[in-house]
């Protein structure tokens, strides 16, 4: 699969805004997705974070405890990409 095309996936680069925005636990980007980006499934999440990551634009962060959790963490490159997007999004806001 081309590297483009991953970015092809349903809220992926929405997702990556609101990464953006706030650095998010997998959990909070799921709840924060179900309006804006259309994100209901775990299935639909984990594709996402799986491409993001293998972009290189997010990394993962392990909070241990009785229940572990994933915080997502954006990369530099992710953040020039995001920023891109935004001001995109914002141009079509017009």
């Amino acid at each position: 699969m081309k590297r483009l095309e991953l970015l092809e996936q349903t809220g992926i680069l929405q997702s990556l805004i609101l990464l953006l925005e706030k650095q998010r636990y997998i959990t909070e980007l799921r709840r924060t997705s179900v309006n804006p980006v259309g994100i209901a499934s775990q299935d639909a999440l984990t594709r996402i974070r799986q491409n993001l990551t293998q972009l290189g634009l997010i990394t993962e962060e392990i909070e241990e405890g009785l229940r572990p959790r994933t915080f997502l963490v954006i990369t530099d490159k992710g953040r020039r990409v995001a920023q891109k997007l935004k001001d995109i999004q914002e141009v079509l806001d017009e």
